[in-house]
């Protein structure tokens, strides 16, 4: 059944799938199927009467597409004029090969020879009459072999170079300031100004700063066991409680004697958790044997155990075991070092260091750890003149960490003291802050010793007055008692 679009209706039902079921033969319905025959048109003559082809008089014209035998040329000037065909350029100028010929190179002499060296070429003997004998061998000649002579070394020199660039320095002997002299001096009459500035309300720091700075280590010291005795307080208890922050640090290490205040640092470095390792290399580094010693005893009778105990149970590896090592107090105190020994342990050195693949850090330890001041110059002088450059130059190369601190140290507190201090202050108020406890604790530790030294040192290396740096960094009491101690000297 045709449908309204034009399509066909199936009659037959749906498979259920909205699909009508295809017929395979598909007979569309005959609209005549009751006529005999379908309805005809009436038959039309054509309008016209047809009329033949005229024949036309124009030549027949080939086809485009149609191939004709005969060529015919194309008019002139159908196509553009052609350009002429490239011609290669003129070969350039080519110059005629010089004239000139190198002379043959002249007849050379051979070298001279040894006439008692055989050649490799054999060369037949002339004939003689009498052929001479057979060539024998002379006997050897027993000459005897000149002996290398031992070059003099010349004196040590001051350490020179980029660390440490002051001249050579011996630290003086602490000795009393002459600030007030002894047959002036009245501890009970200092202990009584001390008690009036912390007793009652509010505290005399001016005081308290005139008499630390106008006093030496031993007369502090001596003030220090009168007050207990007058008043039965321990002093620096007492000015613990009336002052506060850095000036109470300064003014508690200035009455303390050299050996408890090194131990006392030390003891704040290790404890809790946490090193701090400056603090360790500083003081461990830089003091003589008799200081070590007197810093170990003070530790020993202060706090639990002893400071090699501590400095094991903190410190690890090679760095450890150089600390270690420069406790046990076996430095040389030698004045006069050997030049034969300083050349052989500049060669150690090398050996150890910058003379093979790695480094052999026992050999460091045993020579920085027991040559004196005087040898250690000596070696510096002679690595010098083995490898061009200093003991320095070899420890920054080969070594890293705590440990190259550490011998960097004792060469700048052996051989330059004031030079290392000048060097530690700068370090505390460069830039941007002020490393307070460094720098106090350096003025307070070379202040009776070689801290007038120092000052000259920091003016000469850093072209800078470090009384000024310090007062620019520092304020209130801290400053005063800073500066005053500086300027004293």
């Amino acid at each position: 059944m045709m449908t309204q679009n034009g399509g066909f209706q199936s009659f037959f039902p749906s498979n259920g799938k909205g699909n009508l079921h295809r017929s395979n033969t598909y007979m569309p319905p005959n609209p005549y199927q009751n006529q005999a025959f379908p309805p005809q048109q009436p038959y039309a003559p054509p309008q016209q009467p047809y009329a033949p082809p005229q024949q036309s008089f124009a030549p027949p014209q080939p086809s485009p597409f149609q191939r004709t035998n005969t060529y015919m040329p194309p008019p002139p000037q159908m196509y553009p004029p052609q350009q002429p065909q490239y011609q290669p350029p003129p070969p350039q100028y080519q110059p005629p090969p010089p004239q000139y010929q190198p002379p043959p190179p002249q007849y050379q002499p051979p070298p001279p020879q040894n006439p008692l060296q055989r050649s490799h070429t054999f060369m037949p003997a002339p004939a003689y009459p009498n052929p001479p004998a057979p060539y024998q061998n002379p006997p050897p000649m027993n000459l005897p072999q000149p002996q290398p002579q031992p070059q003099p070394l010349p004196q040590p020199q001051p350490l020179t170079g980029s660390f440490y660039r002051s001249n050579t320095y011996r630290p003086p002997m602490p000795v009393a300031s002459p600030l007030p002299p002894l047959t002036d001096f009245n501890p009970e009459r200092d202990c009584q100004i001390l008690r009036d500035a912390v007793h009652g309300v509010g505290t005399n720091e001016k005081a308290i700063i005139d008499i630390i700075v106008n006093r030496n280590v031993a007369q502090r010291a001596e003030i220090r066991r009168c007050y207990k005795s007058c008043f039965g307080k321990d002093l620096i208890a007492r000015l613990k409680e009336d002052t506060s922050g850095n000036f109470k640090q300064v003014i508690a290490g200035m009455f303390m004697t050299p050996a408890e205040y090194d131990a006392y640092c030390l003891y704040k470095a290790m404890k809790g958790l946490g090193t701090d390792d400056g603090v360790l290399i500083e003081i461990i580094g830089t003091r003589t044997n008799e200081q070590l010693a007197a810093i170990k005893d003070v530790f020993e009778k202060e706090y639990k155990g002893t400071l090699e105990k501590w400095v094991i149970g903190d410190t690890s590896g090679n760095y450890k075991n150089l600390l270690v090592a420069l406790l046990q107090c076996g430095r040389s105190t030698n004045p006069n070092p050997d030049p034969n020994m300083c050349q052989a342990d500049a060669q150690a050195l090398y050996k150890a260091g910058e003379g093979r693949w790695g480094t052999d850090e026992p050999t460091f330890i045993k020579i920085f750890a027991k040559r004196s001041a005087a040898e250690l110059s000596m070696i510096n002088d002679c690595y010098c003149r083995l490898r061009g450059k200093g003991l320095l130059n070899a420890i920054d190369k080969e070594f890293s960490g705590n440990i190259k601190k550490l011998l960097q140290t004792i060469v700048g507190g052996l051989l330059d003291p004031p030079g290392y201090f000048a060097k530690r202050i700068r370090e505390a108020v460069k830039g941007l802050g002020t490393n307070d406890a460094k720098l106090a604790r350096v003025i307070i530790s070379r202040s009776e010793i070689d801290l007038g030294f120092i000052k000259q040192a920091y003016q000469r290396i850093y072209q800078r007055d470090m009384l000024h740096d310090v007062r620019s960094d520092t304020s209130g009491f801290y400053r005063d008692i800073l500066t005053g101690l500086i300027s004293r000297v």
